[in-house]
């Protein structure tokens, strides 16, 4: 029977995984719940084992624990590679083949995007490719929700190429590391995910496309529609006493006006309705239509009177730009309003649009910076081109602007050699990964590649939390018996069926957790379960454990997976279904190529 802390753990555990499933509660507050459940557990009832004592100072030591200490870094030298845009050259080729042949592009990008994911965290690889398919999008006329989906699933499938690929990887094998498992190298297993993923390949460029909706939008930025508002002012403008269907005449096309208040009391839209100053006037267009009307109309998409003193000039200005921004995952506005944040003086640019994604427009909407915001949400924001150039140095925003490039730095070059020397180093063995990424880190640092102040920006508290709350659930589970006891359980079950059949198992148990928890939470509990059940078996520990990894990282199938289905979700309008219908066969796919190819390298 298990001791009352296992039972206890158990309990927490699942406890965790059904909040992580939740939309209504952040992941970080989750992480953080569970880590104050812990210390509480382990303060006021100490474990003391035959081999083992466990209080709440093991709980803490989560956070400077190895896993931690190579995510963050790696995380770091990343933001060195984005910033310093070290990987533009490879990106500004990928865009000429494109030109030259539309089949060839997509297949050059999806091999570029497994290439570099191997190496660099996924959600950075996905964002310098999100504005190139957007921007291609525009140029080729073919829908961009076509090619993001594909791409995205090439750089989640890529991450396991190498043990450094995700952080999910790096986690499993430190875990399995703490629990008696051999040191796996960098390319230890890259063989086994190459061939899986080459047999992904085919599925992601030939086949994924004509699963995918065609928008109907060569670049979905044109086609996204915002709900703005522009006030009638006295001297400026030309809305002063015009009436609804002059504008229309004027402007060549349908008002886009969806609402008109005057005093605080809606007005019906009729072509002989004039304006007055004081009105506001509600518009629902694409960015370019609503640019069109601010030009045409001298007007700002914004009160003037409350925008702050950092508007220097209007749309119809040179120099000011419009850009869309996505909230992302970990973003701090997430719960919040603009006017909360401080986001436009912070940042001296006026959020004048808002679209939730997916078509779910904003209804009655009088005050954009009072409206509270949700990760997907997509801004669209007005400024000057540095100032939103600007916007690039947050981690928790996504910016859409194709027009907007980063310019190629000259500390390129040493960004790519301090992460070559990191890779080589960590491949031959000379130091653990996460010394040589601290040392990388150091190393950007002394050079510049990356400020001191913008380290903060490069790790994600969210990361952070998940990745400190499971290594301490998971080294609570192994040290009070917990996974031992459940082990014992599946081994059981599954003792009649080939090895084989058990690695698909725990493969499979580990994929469908990620879809619907995190990568962390899921690598957290299956390692010491898989590892146990492999003792139990008296199996190898490293398909076991391997079979977790896969299997973490096969965040194919829904949106909240992984943060960048979030991300391209929003960018090319995708629903839930459009995840499931390209996803579900790649997770399928992809379950029986490793399990296979797992099977056969361990002579299972």
């Amino acid at each position: 029977m298990p001791s009352p802390h296992a039972i206890l753990l158990i309990t927490v555990t699942i406890a965790a995984f059904w909040l992580y499933t939740r939309s209504w509660i952040r992941l970080e507050l989750v992480s953080l719940l569970l880590l104050v459940t812990l210390l509480l557990i382990f303060y006021v009832f100490p474990f003391d084992g035959a081999d083992e004592r466990l209080t709440e100072v093991e709980i803490f030591q989560s956070f400077g624990h190895p896993a931690l200490v190579a995510i963050c870094s790696l995380m770091i030298l990343a933001r060195g590679l984005t910033m310093t845009g070290a990987m533009e050259p490879v990106v500004r080729q990928l865009a000429r083949l494109w030109r030259i042949n539309r089949w060839l592009g997509l297949l050059c990008t999806l091999v570029f995007a497994m290439t570099a994911s191997a190496f660099i965290n996924d959600t950075p690889v996905m964002v310098l490719m999100l504005p190139l398919l957007l921007g291609l999008s525009a140029r080729t006329n073919y829908p961009a929700s076509k090619t993001l989906m594909p791409v995205n699933c090439a750089v989640l499938a890529g991450g396991m190429l190498t043990s450094i690929g995700t952080s999910t990887n790096v986690l499993v094998l430190r875990i399995a590391e703490d629990l008696g498992m051999p040191r796996m190298g960098l390319f230890d297993f890259t063989t086994t995910a190459f061939m899986a993923c080459a047999l992904a390949l085919p599925y992601l460029w030939l086949v994924a496309p004509h699963l995918l909706p065609d928008t109907g939008a060569t670049d979905n930025r044109s086609n996204r529609l915002y709900e703005a508002r522009v006030v009638v002012g006295m001297g400026r403008g030309k809305l002063r006493g015009r009436k609804l269907g002059e504008l229309a005449r004027a402007l060549g096309r349908a008002l886009p006006a969806f609402g008109l208040v005057r005093d605080g009391d809606e007005v019906p839209l009729d072509d002989a309705t004039a304006l007055a100053v004081g009105d506001t006037l509600f518009l629902r267009d694409t960015p370019e239509g609503l640019r069109e009307f601010a030009v045409t109309f001298a007007v700002d998409l914004y009160d003037r009177s409350g925008a702050g003193s950092f508007i220097e000039s209007n749309a119809s200005r040179a120099g000011i730009a419009l850009a869309e921004v996505v909230i992302g995952a970990e973003s701090d506005l997430h719960g919040r309003t603009l006017r909360d944040a401080g986001f436009m003086e912070q940042h001296e640019v006026v959020v004048v649009g808002l679209n939730r994604g997916l078509g779910a427009l904003l209804r009655n909407v009088t005050d954009i910076a009072g409206t509270e915001l949700s990760a997907g949400d997509v801004l669209l924001v007005q400024g000057t081109a540095d100032r939103i150039e600007r916007l690039r140095g947050r981690h928790d925003l996504m910016l859409l602007d194709a027009s907007l490039t980063v310019a190629h730095s000259a500390r390129a070059p040493l960004a790519l050699a301090i992460m070559g020397g990191v890779l080589l180093v960590a491949a031959l063995q000379l130091l653990p990964i996460h010394v040589a990424a601290f040392l990388g880190v150091i190393a950007m640092l002394l050079t510049g590649c990356v400020r001191f102040e913008s380290i903060g920006r490069a790790l994600s508290l969210e990361v952070v939390l998940i990745i400190a709350s499971s290594v301490a659930l998971g080294q609570s589970l192994v040290a009070t018996g917990a996974a031992g006891w459940v082990a014992q359980g599946i081994a059981a079950l599954v003792q009649y069926i080939p090895p084989a059949a058990q690695i698909a198992v725990f493969m499979a148990f580990a994929a469908v957790l990620t879809n619907f928890v995190s990568n962390a939470a899921t690598a957290s509990v299956g390692t010491p379960i898989a590892v146990a059940t492999a003792v139990q078996l008296g199996l190898p520990l490293e398909p076991f454990v391997l079979a977790i990894l896969f299997g973490a990282n096969l965040s194919y199938a829904t949106p909240m997976a992984y943060q960048s289905n979030l991300l391209i979700m929003n960018a090319a309008g995708y629903k839930f279904a459009d995840f499931v219908r390209v996803g579900v066969p790649l997770v399928i796919l992809m379950l029986i190529a490793l399990s296979v190819l797992l099977a056969n390298r361990y002579g299972l």
